[in-house]
């Protein structure tokens, strides 16, 4: 009984000696990551083309034959300098043509005010009527009293009904005339237009400031509105167009400085952000960022493919980790940090993000492990077992 007992003891010292050592096995397993100052990490860049802040292909509106190039690539020029001329011969006769039926309506039209202002069709059929009812109004006073007949007194009724029907004729007549004399002076001020315009597009001229960078026709050329003849940029000032990523579009906005990095011409220049898109494309997910260039960029940068970088004004101490490492709950954002084999949950304040890294303002400091992945959820103090750092 005895041998019995005293075996069972060791058994039961045995079963907690090995239950001890499997708890300490199953402390959870995690991977840190190491937080690094912010000049150990990448800058974020972008790269797009360097282009002119516009640029207008220039199609002529009339057809013909090209008698004069009278500018040349390369040459500046003014909104509205002339670039080429097209035959006008036909549309100057048109021109003359249209000036000839707008002054003759002009005539007709000045006419007929004047007739209005002189009363020159009414006049006389108000007369006639005065005249017609003064008569019937002495005859019916006469027919009352005996003294004319019936016959006397309808034929003078009849006269004040004929006139009153001429003097409304006459009216009508002479609204009709004045209405129709204005339209058609309205009419040949529009036809004049059109001739002006068709004579005018004859002539081919810059829609906009900047440097002539293309002349595509020739004298004796037959152009149309299907050929794109010219091609004049607004070389004020120079842009960058880049795309930048969803999870990236908070760290730009509209003013921040960013540096331009010309490889081809070996040239830093200084940019700025100046406009973003206010959503992203539907199809990339991409927000479209238009980066202005400085005043130092030259003619010979546009086309050139440009690397931009974010200006940092940050101290090169910053700290940064992983942003996946941060969490947060009712009391803020928190990190677990990796210490004396514990995880130990320390607040952040948080800064800028850079890449997949986040600025940590306060709660870390240079070389500390924060976790990353870990095998279960943490919980303050927990035991934990590093595998990997990052």
């Amino acid at each position: 009984m005895k041998k019995i007992t005293a075996v069972l003891m060791v058994t039961a010292m045995l079963s907690s000696a090995l239950a001890g050592c499997a708890g300490a096995g199953k402390q959870t397993e995690v991977t840190v990551a190491a937080a690094k100052e912010g000049k150990d990490l990448s800058a974020m860049v972008w790269q797009g083309t360097v282009e002119a802040l516009s640029s207008v292909d220039i199609i002529p509106v009339a057809s013909g034959k090209v008698t004069q190039i009278l500018a040349k690539e390369g040459d500046h020029v003014e909104a509205g300098a002339p670039l080429f001329q097209i035959d006008n011969q036909d549309a100057s006769l048109q021109l003359e043509q249209a000036k000839a039926s707008c002054q003759a309506a002009q005539a007709s039209y000045d006419s007929a005010q004047k007739a209005n202002q002189l009363n020159t069709v009414v006049k006389p059929a108000q007369i006639t009527f005065t005249t017609a009812s003064d008569n019937f109004n002495r005859i019916k006073v006469l027919y009352a009293s005996g003294d004319v007949s019936q016959a006397d007194y309808e034929a003078a009724k009849a006269q004040v009904d004929v006139a009153q029907v001429q003097l409304q004729a006459a009216q009508n007549s002479q609204t009709t005339t004045s209405e129709v004399t204005k339209a058609q002076l309205e009419s040949a001020r529009a036809a004049l237009n059109i001739a002006q315009k068709r004579y005018d597009d004859c002539m081919v001229s810059s829609p906009i400031k900047g440097l002539v960078t293309k002349i595509n026709v020739e004298a004796g050329q037959t152009v149309s509105p299907q050929i794109k003849a010219a091609t004049v940029i607004d070389d004020s000032g120079k842009k960058v167009e880049i795309k930048v990523a969803d999870m990236d579009i908070d760290q730009v906005k509209t003013g921040t400085e960013v540096q331009v990095n010309l490889q081809t011409l070996g040239e830093n220049l200084k940019g700025s952000i100046s406009d973003i898109s206010a959503v992203s494309d539907s199809s990339t997910g991409m927000f479209l960022v238009t980066v202005s260039l400085g005043e130092e960029s030259t003619n010979s940068a546009i086309g050139l493919m440009a690397d931009i970088r974010l200006s940092d004004n940050k101290e090169e101490n910053s700290v940064y980790i992983p942003a996946k490492s941060v969490q947060s709950d009712d009391s803020g954002s928190y990190v677990y940090k990796a210490a004396d084999n514990s995880a130990v949950k320390v607040p952040v304040t948080l800064g800028k993000k850079k890449n997949a890294y986040i600025e940590v303002t306060q709660g870390l400091s240079t070389g500390d492990l924060v976790v990353l992945q870990s095998s279960k959820p943490l919980t303050d103090g927990e035991k934990i077992s590093i595998l990997t750092v990052k």
